[in-house]
């Protein structure tokens, strides 16, 4: 049976199960790949151009998710209209345990084994989870796009060539916060990001953050792309979750996905439920 402490977990499981996750930096392999000499600023423009843009998406996931507590699976709903809303629903033998949905100024959450509900900004899932959430990085982790992670970067953006990928790297500086305990001010935090690019196809095949001075680190692995909207789809997702005293893996596989066709994004709390305070 599921811990009912990882509810929340598992339905934001493509981009909050970095809680407390560590692991060394990522770093280049040496040496050339044989790949076509791109300048940084070509290699941007064709990750933009092959970014995944579909006005609607419904998705149903097959999720196993293994750390050193629980070994489970379960299913995942999730409903996006690009820049607008991120619907999410997360199933255990049929029945709803947790429902989200996002738009980009706000959250809503629903515990449904607790009877709980949260309404209100991203400060509170950065203050559970330890590290700064929002919409934009939230849909492009979901949809394998790397344009809008690049674009919310202040830093300049270096290329290298390793593993037979192009590798786009930066340094986010002071973009993200991490949750502070209530005495200590709140202060910058450093991420690591670096965006693997398919020499062919200009799609992410791997995308990593680390937060430098805690030392975790999320890293997505996409494969398995099929064609949808004007540009391709993942249907295999590994999101690896490593800190200084755990590991997590989240594996989803698309079990069934629709694109351009408008589906409900429905959110009713009941009465009897109990709001979550930040």
């Amino acid at each position: 049976m599921l811990n009912k402490a990882y509810i929340p977990l598992l339905g934001l499981c493509f981009t909050l199960c970095m809680v407390g996750c560590k692991s060394n930096r990522a770093t280049q392999t040496g040496g050339k790949d044989n790949l076509p000499n791109l300048k940084t600023a070509e290699l941007v423009d064709s990750l933009r151009a092959n970014d995944l843009h579909c006005d609607w998406m419904s998705i149903k996931y097959d999720v196993e998710i293994k750390t050193s507590k629980v070994d489970d699976s379960f299913k995942l709903y999730a409903r996006i209209k690009q820049d607008s809303v991120i619907w999410i629903s997360a199933t255990y033998y049929a029945v709803e345990i947790a429902r989200f949905l996002f738009t980009p100024d706000s959250v809503k959450y629903m515990d449904r084994r607790n009877n709980q509900f949260y309404i209100g900004g991203y400060d509170y899932l950065t203050n559970k989870f330890m590290i700064h959430a929002d919409f934009g990085t939230l849909q492009s982790l979901i949809t394998g796009n790397g344009a809008s992670i690049i674009d919310h970067t202040a830093g300049k953006v270096r290329s290298a060539e390793g593993d037979g990928l192009y590798n786009l790297t930066f340094l986010n500086k002071g973009q993200m916060r991490r949750a502070m305990r209530l005495e200590e001010m709140r202060k910058p935090v450093e991420l690591v990001v670096k965006l693997g690019l398919n020499p062919k196809t200009f799609r992410l095949s791997k995308a990593s953050i680390m937060a430098v001075e805690d030392q975790r680190t999320l890293t997505a692995t996409y494969s398995d792309y099929e064609d949808h909207c004007n540009s391709s789809y993942p249907k295999s997702i590994q999101f690896l979750a490593e800190s200084a005293n755990e590991q997590a893996t989240v594996n989803t596989s698309v079990m069934k996905i629709s694109t351009n066709k408008k589906v409900s994004v429905s959110f009713t709390i009941p009465e009897k439920y109990e709001a979550l305070v930040p």
